[in-house]
């Protein structure tokens, strides 16, 4: 027996069962398979696949939230570090939302595809002058961690006869965050960045780690306390508050989520190396109910009404709920010294980002056979899952996988719900390796597009 607490915050008592399973939600790929003969051909294994008619739901489904709660009065962000799809940053800009972006680069993949510079938001410390050039041109929001930032800003603006839009970023009092200042660097802040010419300071905002919503409405309360002290003392009006993302979503059912819990135990494990803590792959709260629970909070909804301040959220992940499949190809399996299967694939576990944040994709991956044989001599087994590389390390997963038979080479394993922050996070050309091709399938079960690989 094993104690392993999770992200949720409940201690469970783990077994250890043979054939515990962890199915996804969803099986994204189910619609495409008769495409997968034509993609595997054009764009080889591995292969991401990118839905972008999911994030458009996912939008449109926070947007009536908040529009319920705070009538026109809110802006949508899509955090694109979680996934720099150019289908699904044209997606968002369809949707007419605008994106977070911390580099040049992010930035001008969005303006390509359609996405409205003025509604786009810088984030990251100590910009480029490139990067704050083209914000001030696009006339997007600007994100302030330090003075320094400030007076680096005003310079520039002034030097090419622009107004800067400008955000503080509070750091919600987390003592060990390199990010933002408190509460009175914060008001301090204001009154300098209020003095200065070429400053349009229009507001604050803060990011937490984390998904607990109540967390964030407190934050959110404090910092409308902020705007009501800067009002009153200082004349200074906030027209925006940004409360960052950390939305949960739900890869597995509850019962899944649960089953997991009480079944995990470090034999389940390659080598024993099972994380202290998993993300919660189930969560009771969905993006839309932890921002309505965020603004129900401290009467938040109405505070910000009453003051007219514009509400700005910026989901990554749980905007990209749905978006998206990774498909490997299996190269083949071995025995270790120690007696565990190993299913060696195609690719690299770094186009499958998990094991190297020390947690794990606990998502059992579909396995598709090359061809149909007769079930009779079927053996179940347990395997884990390494990429090919010559590191020791290059695993997608430790956890010993449950297959109804063991995998051979031709096969194909489908991960489902990969589109956030799994794909592209840490992708590189290690050994001259290409990075896998992502496939636009955009609801369309007979056509595919390949999108240009961004390295």
């Amino acid at each position: 027996m094993n104690h392993i607490s999770m992200d949720t915050g409940v201690e469970v008592v783990a077994r250890n069962d043979f054939d515990i399973r962890f199915p996804a939600k969803e099986d994204l790929s189910l619609p495409y398979r008769q495409l997968f003969p034509l993609i595997t051909n054009a764009a080889n294994t591995p292969f991401h696949a990118i839905l972008p008619h999911r994030i458009k739901e996912n939008i449109n489904s926070l947007k009536q939230v908040l529009s319920h709660q705070l009538g026109a009065h809110f802006q949508v962000l899509y955090a694109m570090k979680t996934n720099r799809s150019a289908a699904l940053v044209k997606a968002a800009a369809e949707e007419g939302i605008g994106i977070d972006v911390s580099s040049l680069e992010e930035f001008q993949l969005a303006l390509t595809q359609g996405v409205i510079g003025r509604q786009c938001s810088l984030s990251g410390p100590f910009k480029s002058e490139a990067f704050l050039t083209l914000a001030l041109r696009q006339e997007a929001r600007i994100v302030v961690d330090t003075d320094e930032e400030l007076i680096q800003i005003q310079g520039l603006a002034s030097s090419i006869g622009k107004s800067a839009r400008v955000l503080l970023r509070w750091n919600a009092e987390q003592p060990h965050t390199r990010f933002g200042m408190n509460k009175e660097k914060l008001k301090a802040a204001s009154l300098f960045a209020d003095s200065l010419s070429n400053i349009e300071l229009e507001g604050a905002g803060f990011h937490l780690s984390g998904y607990c919503p109540f967390e964030r409405g407190k934050a959110l309360s404090e910092l409308l306390d902020i705007a009501d002290a800067l009002r009153f003392g200082a004349d200074i009006r906030w027209k925006a508050i940004n409360i960052g993302g950390g939305y949960p979503l739900r890869y597995v059912e509850e019962a899944t989520w649960r089953r997991f819990q009480n079944a995990i135990d470090k034999e389940d494990f390659a080598a024993g190396r099972m994380p202290k803590s998993f993300y919660p792959y189930w969560h009771p709260d969905t993006l839309e109910t932890a921002v309505e629970k965020v603004l129900k909070e401290g009467d938040n909804a109405a505070r910000l009404k009453a003051n007219r301040i514009e509400l700005i959220v910026e989901p990554g992940r749980a905007l990209t709920d749905g978006a998206g499949f990774t498909t490997f190809e299996v190269l083949g399996t071995k025995t270790t010294n120690a007696g565990d299967y190993c299913v060696i694939v195609k690719g690299l576990s770094f186009s499958f980002s998990e094991t190297w944040f020390n947690s794990e994709f606990i998502v059992d991956p579909l396995h598709l056979p090359v061809s149909e044989e007769s079930t009779d001599s079927f053996i179940p087994v347990r395997a884990y899952i390494a990429g090919q590389s010559c590191l020791e390390e290059d695993v997608l997963t430790y956890r010993k996988v449950p297959f109804s038979q063991m995998p051979k080479a031709g096969d194909l394993l489908v991960f489902n719900n990969t589109a956030g922050y799994l794909m592209d996070l840490l992708e590189t050309r290690f050994h001259g390796l290409p990075i896998p091709n992502k496939v636009v399938l955009d609801n369309k079960e007979d056509s595919f597009l390949i999108e240009e690989v961004r390295g």
